[in-house]
């Protein structure tokens, strides 16, 4: 009677894990196939809290947050990824990026070392501790990881954050000359990431224009454009300023 118990007791155990584990993927997918944002973080909280190791759920509820610039949230489920799977690069990179919004740049580096200590041939590792060097004050730092990105090949937007990096890196240490050429490369690669105002656009386009009939076309767009300004700028300061309302 005794071993009929104690297997019952163990058949229901297994069948109700099974349906736990089922119903948690249940609104897991819900949550993948959701298209709002805040109803996916609903289905993946649910996910979560039937199943708290569904680690998955974690990293897709993170990335909302990290969209949605809640970093602090971000971090914690990340935290989670990294408890239940700690050997993934990709997720110490997340949480470094995710530092250096909130300006913990120690924090950062920290985490973006364990991912190429994980991955030596990360380039995106190198991409952003290279920039969490640069925002800490550390310009040789930067240029020596954001070379080591730019070396490793890296896809196009990874590469042109590192030489936007090594720019203004080259820059902060008075190499002009280097600085600009790296902001010309950046520039090409991912414009996005160029908040860098040293190196005149007169000249990019003139320099990217004897490069390729492509860029021929990006340089005339830019001359008309500086044509366009120019004679806002001229309109500006001929039509007289508008009058005061004075029946008020």
């Amino acid at each position: 009677m005794k071993k009929m118990l104690v297997g019952l007791i163990i058949w229901f155990l297994f069948i109700s894990s099974a349906a736990w584990g089922q119903d948690a993927m249940d609104f897991y997918n819900l949550g993948q196939h959701s298209s709002l944002a805040f109803r996916k973080i609903h289905y993946f909280t649910k996910a979560l809290e039937l199943d708290p190791k569904l680690s998955e759920a974690y990293e897709k509820r993170g990335l909302l947050y990290y969209d949605q610039d809640k970093y602090s949230k971000m971090i914690q489920d990340y935290q989670r990824v990294v408890d239940l799977k700690p050997l993934k690069p990709g997720t110490y990179v997340m949480l470094g990026s995710a530092y250096m919004k909130q300006k913990d740049y120690d924090a950062a580096i920290g985490n973006l070392t364990r991912a190429i200590e994980l991955d030596p041939q990360l380039g995106a590792a190198y991409s952003y501790i290279s920039e969490a060097y640069r925002l800490k004050g550390m310009p040789a730092e930067a240029i020596e990881n954001s070379t080591k990105a730019i070396v490793l090949g890296a896809p196009s937007r990874t590469i042109g954050r590192a030489y936007a990096t090594r720019a203004k890196s080259y820059r902060s240490l008075g190499n002009v000359k280097k600085a600009d050429a790296d902001f010309k490369r950046a520039l090409r690669l991912a414009p996005e990431y160029i908040d860098y105002t040293y190196f005149t656009v007169t000249e990019f386009l003139a320099d990217s224009a004897a490069e390729s009939s492509s860029l021929k076309r990006v340089g005339l767009m830019g001359v008309f454009m500086i044509i366009g300004l120019v004679f806002v700028g001229i309109f500006r300061l001929v039509l007289p300023a508008p009058k005061k309302d004075t029946d008020r």
